[in-house]
């Protein structure tokens, strides 16, 4: 029983750590995206 109970808490975590590492990373790409396309330096043709 205390197994399930470490796996489930465990897993738990697991789930909230990916899904705030994902949205930093997408959150980050959007931020990234805006400043390439505000970008002086690049040629925009």
């Amino acid at each position: 029983m205390d197994d399930k109970i470490i796996f489930i808490v465990g897993l738990v975590i697991f789930c909230l750590y990916l899904i705030g590492f994902l949205s930093v990373i997408y959150s980050q790409n959007k931020i990234q995206d805006e400043e390439l396309k505000n970008d002086p330096e690049i040629n925009n043709n």
